[in-house]
């Protein structure tokens, strides 16, 4: 007969090999949780990260494209319009519904079997550049909801910048004439290079995930949508900032072909703003 010492012994592993697949399962299921954010299931096993400051004003009706009621259409669009609320502080919230691009767009549409899932990595990869000091928008809540098997859809819910227009939208709003095209390139070209001085490769960098505001009577300029965005330590590597500025003017050339807003001489004078300062 074992003596209970060595029963407790054979035990343990066990013990710690359960603990260890909760931790995975939970990393795999939920990513990493920011600070000031919490984990919310509920009945029907719909997944929310949302901010605790927002916990009585969000919950996962509001992911949910077909509700009416207080959801609106917005002036925002991603791959799809983006829906709008108005929260009780005044603010507004944009609610964007993750589509697939390219080759799955058609395919997948909406469904994703990315783990963790990519509105938790968004989110958790937008408060950290957050707190970097970067600028970038404020994430309320982001939402999964998985019926069965390893697909899921997503959602993201952000603030609204008030007065910020996509840098394509201020060059036909006017914007872009009040602020003044150089102010504008300058202000653009500084939110690049301080996304790059912080490791950051963004995987989708276009004119219409740079936002642009006035701020004190200066131009300032926000980068978005950080899906997929990978994070490096140190300044970004060389080749892939070059990569983020080449997507930047395939951008730029696709939207506006006869370069009427964007000309090559304003390309130019964007590239040089952000190479002047780069080892500062």
């Amino acid at each position: 007969m074992k003596s209970p010492f060595a029963q407790s012994e054979l035990a343990q592993p066990a013990t710690r090999r359960s603990r260890n697949y909760r931790i995975f399962s939970e990393k795999l299921n939920w990513g990493a949780l920011p600070d000031g954010f919490k984990r919310v299931v509920d009945e029907r096993g719909h997944r929310l990260v949302v901010r605790q400051d927002q916990t009585a004003h969000i919950d996962f009706s509001l992911c949910d494209n077909d509700r009416g009621g207080a959801l609106a259409d917005s002036r925002y669009h991603g791959r799809g319009v983006l829906r709008s609320i108005v929260l009780p502080d005044g603010d507004t919230a944009l609610i964007r519904a993750y589509r697939h691009g390219g080759l799955f767009r058609t395919i997948a549409t909406t469904w994703f079997f990315t783990w963790p899932p990519r509105p938790f990595r968004e989110l958790a990869v937008t408060e950290e550049l957050r707190r970097r000091g970067l600028r970038t928008v404020e994430v309320c809540a982001a939402c999964v909801s998985r019926p069965a098997g390893p697909f899921y859809r997503g959602w993201l819910i952000t603030k609204q910048l008030q007065g910020a227009e996509d840098l394509w939208s201020a060059f036909h709003s006017g914007l872009i004439e009040r602020i003044g095209l150089t102010a504008a390139l300058s202000a653009v070209a500084s939110g690049i290079r301080a996304m790059h001085r912080e490791g950051v490769y963004h995987a989708d960098l276009n004119l219409k995930n740079i936002l642009l505001r006035i701020e004190n009577g200066a131009a300032a300029s926000y980068i978005i949508d950080y899906d997929r965005a990978r994070l490096f330590l140190g300044r970004l590597p060389i080749a892939l900032a070059n990569r983020n500025l080449a997507r930047l003017k395939r951008s730029v050339l696709k939207l506006d072909p006869e370069q009427r807003y964007f000309s090559a001489a304003a390309w130019c004078e964007l590239v040089k703003f952000y190479h002047e300062d780069r080892h500062a």
